[in-house]
C-alpha cells in the first residue's frame, strides 16, 4: 500500500506556486508607481505600463481594484484628489433609483472618463430578491383584504335579506 503523499507525509513545506515570483513583480510595479506619480509622472506611467504588460505575458489577470486605478488611455495611476478626479452620478428620472448611482472616475492627464457602478451584482440579485418578496406579501395582503371585504359585503347582504324578509 503506498503512503499518502502531501505536506504531512514529508515534513517539507509546500514550495511556492510557480507565479508567486510574477506575482510579487507585480505587486512590486504597483507599489512603485503608486509612490512615484507626484515626483516624478514618467516613471510612475513606465511602471504602469510595464505592469500591464507583464500581466498580459504572463497571463495573469490584475485584480478588479488594481485594474480601477490605471487609465486605460494613458497608463497613468488614477489616485483620487492627486491624479484624478471622483464623483458619484445618478442619471435615473431625478436620481429616484438609488442602485443607479456610478462611480465617475476622469484622469487628471488625458481626461479619459471611467464609470463604475456603485453596486456590486451580488447585492444587486439580493435587492431584486427582497422586492420580488415584499411584492409578493403586498399582494398576498391585498388578497386577504378582498377577502375580508367580500365577507362583510356577503355579512351585510345576509344581514339586509334577513331584515328584508
Amino acid at each position: 500500500m503506498k503512503k499518502a503523499k502531501g505536506p504531512a507525509s514529508s515534513g517539507k513545506p509546500n514550495p511556492p506556486p510557480p507565479q508567486a515570483a510574477i506575482f510579487s513583480r507585480l505587486s512590486f510595479l504597483h507599489q512603485a508607481s503608486s509612490i512615484l506619480p507626484s515626483p516624478s509622472v514618467g516613471l510612475s506611467r513606465y511602471y504602469t505600463s510595464h505592469l500591464l504588460s507583464v500581466s498580459k505575458k504572463s497571463v495573469q489577470r490584475l485584480s478588479p481594484a488594481v485594474k480601477h486605478t490605471i487609465c486605460k488611455r494613458c497608463s497613468s495611476l488614477l489616485l483620487p484628489g492627486k491624479t484624478s478626479t471622483t464623483r458619484v452620478e445618478n442619471k435615473s428620472k431625478n436620481g429616484r433609483k438609488p442602485w443607479a448611482d456610478v462611480v465617475v472616475v476622469t484622469c487628471g492627464f488625458c481626461g479619459a472618463v471611467r464609470r463604475f457602478p456603485t453596486v456590486d451584482k451580488q447585492e444587486m440579485k439580493e435587492r431584486k430578491i427582497m422586492k420580488r418578496k415584499e411584492k409578493d406579501i403586498s399582494v398576498s395582503s391585498r388578497e386577504q383584504e378582498t377577502g375580508k371585504e367580500e365577507e362583510e359585503h356577503k355579512e351585510k347582504k345576509e344581514d339586509t335579506d334577513m331584515t328584508g324578509t
